[in-house]
């Protein structure tokens, strides 16, 4: 069989042995016993941007008694992608006493870098929408735009993330009718049956909702969006979320960290207040070093957060040891990625009406299209 008769996600994390081709010979080359070599075992991983490629593994040898594959080849990686192989025959190997898998284990464990958005791999495991897909490219899916006035247009879109009942993705190409979402931007979408039984997303284009800076400076308009989205998890309440944060300035609660100098004079004056810590009240202390604010992080179990909130009055009791700055929500995401701590993303007016936006869709919000007039 081959990858055109059994589609692309057949390999997708699964052991294979291809016969030898130009393009695995010289994947091989360096790899221990490859002079022995008729066959290559490879395993498959989906790049996001390059589709569905083979991590090749080692070289091998096959035989009436089955194939015997050689050892790995540790100081370089190789691999081929998919494409180039569609129409050879392979014997696929599902490894049911995990042998494959624990003796190339450290070649495997690798790729789990290709594996991290937990919305893709479960898209990716999604077999409604194989009629959708591009056959290599597996997270790319083909997406009919829609707009008052204007012909239904197939683009193509890349998967980036999925809410409870719409996806969401980059557009791939620039639409021919005025849509008024061009190449690069993010796009949602829902998944909707045909008249044939079939499936096809489509993507409601008409225009949303415009603001003025005016409008958003005072965090009453995400509050509002979010408490929709809240009560209506649709398509559109999410993304008029990521259009306003794109634009919108939150609060975020920071530790005030003092040099050793400032923090020595704080604590001399706080001794010589003793048992009058009143009398400290209105008088002016100015630093002599410049001071750290340290964004504060929140936890739920073993999650961290990152917080930030619409206005400083919406901190309540929590924000009371913090002081508060403003932010751009733009800065807020750098801010978070660069965090020391695994963050599972920026949590908005937790203790209140909370949403949280995943890490994974961070870049969502920088590629929004802009919700200003």
């Amino acid at each position: 069989m081959t990858l055109k008769e059994t589609g692309f996600r057949a390999l997708y994390k699964h052991f294979a042995a291809f016969p030898m081709t130009p393009q695995l010979k010289k994947a091989i080359e360096r790899f221990p016993d490859a002079d022995k070599a008729d066959c290559v075992l490879v395993y498959g991983y989906i790049d996001h941007e390059k589709g569905l490629t083979l991590e090749v593994l080692a070289a091998g040898k096959s035989g009436e008694d089955g194939h015997t594959f050689f050892s790995p080849y540790y100081e370089i990686r190789s691999f081929v992608r998919a494409g180039l192989l569609e129409n050879e025959d392979f014997i696929y190997f599902g490894d049911e006493d995990g042998r494959l898998r624990e003796r190339y284990k450290y070649k495997i464990e690798a790729l789990q870098c290709y594996s991290e958005n937990e919305d893709l791999e479960q898209m990716r495991e999604m077999d409604l929408f194989d009629g959708c897909r591009d056959k290599i490219c597996i997270d790319d899916v083909l997406v009919y735009l829609t707009k008052d006035g204007l012909t239904p247009e197939g683009c193509w879109a890349r998967l980036e993330g999925l809410g409870d009942s719409y996806y969401v993705g980059t557009l791939l190409n620039e639409p021919h009718q005025k849509f008024g979402w061009h190449e690069g931007e993010t796009i949602s979408f829902t998944l909707r049956r045909t008249d044939n039984g079939g499936v096809a997303f489509v993507s409601d284009m008409n225009p949303s909702h415009r603001y003025t800076a005016e409008e958003l400076a005072d965090g009453s308009v995400l509050e509002q969006a979010i408490a929709a989205f809240n009560s209506d998890r649709t398509q559109e309440n999410f993304i008029d979320i990521v259009e306003i944060l794109r634009d919108s300035n939150v609060w975020v609660p920071c530790n005030t960290i003092l040099s050793e100098r400032d923090q020595a004079m704080w604590d001399k004056a706080v001794i010589e207040a003793g048992d009058d810590p009143e009398s400290l009240v209105g008088q002016e202390f100015v630093n002599q070093d410049p001071v750290r604010l340290v964004p504060d992080i929140l936890q739920n179990g073993d999650d961290l957060f990152f917080p930030a909130s619409t206005r400083k009055e919406v901190m309540g009791a929590y924000g009371s040891g913090f002081s508060k700055v403003e932010h751009p929500f733009l800065d807020v995401i750098k801010l978070a990625r660069n965090n020391e701590n695994d963050l599972i993303g920026i949590v908005i007016n937790a203790f209140t009406d909370p949403f949280v936006l995943d890490k994974e869709l961070f870049d969502l919000v920088e590629k929004a299209k802009s919700s200003l007039e």
